[in-house]
């Protein structure tokens, strides 16, 4: 039996032992299930996943349980698991499950695996029903270091001039990922989170220092490895008035090489979006611009390079040749015009053309040479339950 399936019906029955007990056990659900056409000769990098022709009909393909138990009144139990389309055959993994005890009425402490409190939409970012688009802007989400950590947080909130105030300070490490044949993990990471809930909407704020940040790859038939400290600042607001919806975010990305890594990254970078929309009813229309900017410029490997074995199609330029030049630094604009519907209170569909350019000699997100511009078009239906 595969080991995820294994754990996750473990997991299953502990959570049934639970609720023969005083706890109070919750289930809740959400699934997005979408087709994406257009320029996919050229797969492209969406946050962790990557899209082409061989995932037109799954890469916005997403079921999630998340399952919330009281322990008591002190400790509290959550989870959320996950299967998405881009990975073969559906596999359920735990995105987060941690342990919050109460400290009081106004903080609390979490202990476990939580997503990474990066942007406006960290803490649900996978769950598609949450935001207006088919998928999360790259221009920002791209740039995040981590999806997950393993650590501990604190939740403190407060009331300050008519605004709900919360403070997240938070502290952890990555115990590793493995994407396109590259593994890396994260020796700790710690920063907060500031966040206002405001009367119409939600302000983010985020600063944050990744430590040791270290990559293994193959180059030239031997091993090599990236090692790296990142810091990072972000803001974001999501704001509705009077039917009229803005959403922007800033993301700002700082490397540091250490002298032990057997290359340089110059990946700092800096990105942004801006979302304008118009809520007639059930309807939602809205407009997109993102753009990333960077002080480096993305040297592309030409055919026939110097270096043997390496696939001169993908990788970046010598000074810089560590990693896919889509995730070491990707360059580009991009315009999306997106319609939304909202069928009920637990079911929508989103439509979705963008089109992107790349920018200053980069692919953008893109494995290899876009051209000039590359168009998409999504479909997706999103419920929670």
């Amino acid at each position: 039996m595969n080991k995820k399936v294994k754990y996750f019906f473990q997991l299953m029955a502990l959570i049934t032992l639970a609720g023969t007990s005083n706890a109070s056990v919750k289930f809740s659900g959400f699934a997005s299930a979408g087709v994406i056409t257009g320029d996919l000769e050229t797969p492209f990098l969406s946050g962790q996943d990557l899209i082409g022709e061989s995932s037109s009909f799954g890469a916005d393909n997403t079921v999630g349980i998340q399952v919330a138990a009281d322990i008591n009144q002190q400790i509290d139990f959550a989870t959320q698991l996950l299967g998405k389309g881009t990975v073969d055959s559906y596999s359920v993994s735990a995105q987060w499950a941690y342990i919050t005890y109460k400290l009081s009425k106004r903080a609390s402490v979490r202990l476990g695996r939580m997503n990474f409190p990066a942007t406006l939409f960290s803490e649900f970012q996978e769950i598609g029903f949450s935001y207006p688009w088919v998928r999360t802007p790259m221009e920002v989400y791209n740039i995040v270091p981590l999806s997950t950590y393993s650590g501990v947080d604190l939740l403190f909130t407060f009331d300050l001039a008519g605004i709900n105030w919360q403070i997240q300070p938070f502290i952890g490490s990555s115990p590793g990922v493995d994407v396109m044949g590259i593994s890396g993990d994260v020796e700790h990471a710690f920063g907060a989170t500031i966040i206002a809930q405001l009367e119409n909407g939600t302000l983010s704020i985020t600063a944050a220092h990744v430590n040791e940040a270290n990559f293994e790859f193959s180059m030239f038939g031997t091993a090599a490895n990236l090692n790296m400290d990142v810091t990072f600042f972000s803001a974001g607001i999501e704001y509705e008035k009077n039917n009229v919806l803005f959403i922007s975010e800033f993301l700002k990305k700082d490397v540091h090489n250490n002298p032990k890594s057997d290359f340089n990254s110059i990946s700092d970078m800096m990105g942004y979006y801006v979302t304008l929309g118009y809520r007639m009813g059930e309807f939602l229309p809205h407009f997109t611009y993102g753009d990333t900017q960077s002080d480096h410029r993305a040297l592309i490997l030409l055919e026939g390079s110097p270096f043997p074995g390496v696939p001169s199609t993908v990788w970046t330029a010598p000074e810089d040749f560590i990693i896919p030049s889509n995730t070491e630094l990707f360059l580009q604009k991009s315009y999306v015009l997106g319609l939304r519907y909202n069928f009920s209170h637990e079911t929508a569909i989103k439509l979705d053309y963008q089109k992107t350019i790349p920018d200053d000699g980069s692919w953008g997100v893109f494995l290899n040479d876009p051209g000039d511009s590359a168009e998409l078009l999504s479909i997706a239906v999103d419920v929670i339950f």
